[in-house]
């Protein structure tokens, strides 16, 4: 908690100079406390096997099943009128992933360097890597208007979409976010909204062309409130040249992580929503593909060729009553050493309660961070219901989830939760489970609110696959999370 006292001290800092132009102070202070019995999911109480191939999680110290945590969410974010043409912004926060956990906020991210070594599986995500700073700016741009073009200079964020990729994390308990470090000019041309931009994105290793690494591209939107329809079109090139060295992968389990070198990748997410009276639906298609570098070997460029199928629909019955349905296909990774095929989406972008929502590796290593992780390498399917009164709510909702890749007896096959290649010598279920949600949210006032939330999975034969001829027996498991935020 000494960052949350640093960073009030900080901003108590403001100079009077400053106070003299309008100031806002936007921002969401949240508090939850998570408990997740029989979190590794079997049966065993003791540690059975540890190779690259196991979705047996690690025992923590004293061989405890079950975990439980607190964490923080703190955003402030003050936005300065310059004058009529030009606005500042800014979003400070403390740590790793906007908070931290109460009693440590060490935990940095995998997404790149550490002991998760993950930079070729989320590759396309720039967030804030932040680490155990006590203070962190994760956004400072100026906004420019004018007669043509609103244009945003500096380190900001963006949302497309569903946010299964591109998410600029605006709920209350989102984590993470898009970053851009560089130039978005938004242009608005009757219903068609057009965003190009160009963002650096590493600058660490030497100022010169050798090290770069810059994202560049556009998205197209048509949006027509009139007609409740809006599609569009995101694409973007993401690339890093030969002698960048931030991006490191260890997917052959050698010990040792390597940069990937050259890349050249894109992405082309596809987006359509429309309503018909009370029922609206929306989905999101985004494909990766490219070349993503030197991921197996120091001399063959792999391709790049991940993508993802999003279907959310929603039907108002009533002022109180609402019922849903989320639909989705996210690309894994076989194995085959031509190509990486698994997409890896956004880590604000969940579905469950505990199935994807928590990265259970962290429980047992405290060098990665619970709230890393991802929906991949799955076939879900949700379907649920909001009931609603004048200050509480109720969710209720049922998810079934398959894998798409699993380990092949004789075969190489890749492990998605340590991002490894190994040789399988059984064959592994595509059974992750059944989960029962409900969620409670009750608002105090219109910016406080208090819930609880209990998930409930029934355990599929996925994860007791070790690897060996004897498998683990699988044990369901269930979360229970209280919760309060405060939005201002």
């Amino acid at each position: 908690m000494k960052k949350l006292f640093f960073l009030v001290a900080i901003c108590s800092l403001v100079s009077f100079e400053a106070l003299a132009l309008p100031m806002d102070w936007h921002g969401v202070f949240a508090v939850d406390s998570a408990t997740i019995d029989s979190y590794r999911r079997i049966e065993e109480t003791e540690q059975q096997t540890t190779g690259p191939g196991t979705q047996e999680y690690r025992l923590a110290s004293g061989q405890h099943a079950s975990a439980r945590f607190q964490s923080y969410v703190l955003r402030l974010a003050p936005e300065i009128i310059v004058n009529d043409s030009s606005t500042f912004k800014a979003e400070l926060t403390t740590g790793y992933g906007r908070g931290g956990r109460l009693g440590d906020s060490s935990t940095t991210d995998q997404s790149g360097t550490g002991t998760g070594s993950m930079g070729n599986a989320l590759y396309y995500y720039n967030t804030n890597a932040g680490g155990s700073s006590p203070l962190q700016v994760s956004q400072f741009n100026m906004i420019l208007y004018s007669d043509t073009a609103t244009y945003i200079i500096g380190r900001h964020t963006y949302h497309w979409g569903v946010g299964a990729v591109i998410n600029d994390g605006h709920q209350i308990w989102d984590r993470q976010m898009y970053i851009r470090d560089g130039l978005t000019a938004k242009f608005k041309i009757g219903n068609f909204d057009i965003a190009p931009f160009f963002s650096k994105v590493s600058s660490a290793e030497s100022l010169t062309r050798a090290t770069r690494a810059s994202e560049y591209g556009a998205s197209l939107l048509y949006d027509n409130p009139d007609k409740d329809i809006a599609f569009g079109l995101y694409y973007s090139k993401k690339q890093n040249n030969a002698f960048n060295g931030t991006v490191v992968a260890d997917i052959q389990n050698t010990g040792a992580a390597t940069p990937l070198g050259k890349t050249n990748t894109k992405l082309t997410d596809f987006y359509l929503k429309k309503s018909f009276g009370k029922t609206s639906v929306a989905g999101e298609v985004p494909i990766l593909s490219g070349e993503i570098g030197h991921l197996y070997n120091s001399t063959s460029v792999s391709k790049y060729g991940a993508k993802a199928f999003i279907f959310e629909a929603k039907h108002e019955l009533s002022d109180n009553t609402t019922f849903f349905a989320n639909i989705g296909h996210v690309s894994g990774h076989s194995g085959v050493e031509s190509s990486y095929d698994a997409m890896y989406l956004n880590p604000n972008y969940q579905i469950a309660n505990l199935l994807f929502r928590y990265n259970l590796m962290a429980v047992g290593d405290s060098s990665r961070n619970v709230f890393d992780s991802y929906i991949t390498n799955a076939k879900y399917f949700k379907f649920g219901s909001t009931l609603r009164s004048e200050r509480a709510s109720w969710n209720f909702a049922a998810i079934y989830a398959i894998a798409n890749e699993t380990a092949v007896a004789n075969t190489k096959s890749y492990n998605h939760d340590s991002n490894r290649l190994f040789n399988a010598t059984t064959s592994q279920s595509n059974k992750l489970g059944t989960e029962l949600d409900v969620d409670f949210d009750y608002r105090w006032n219109n910016e406080t609110h208090l819930g609880s939330s209990l998930g409930y999975l029934f355990t599929g034969d996925y994860y007791a696959f070790t690897n060996t001829a004897t498998e683990n027996t699988p044990k369901n498991s269930f979360v229970i999370l209280f919760k309060s935020s405060l939005e201002f």
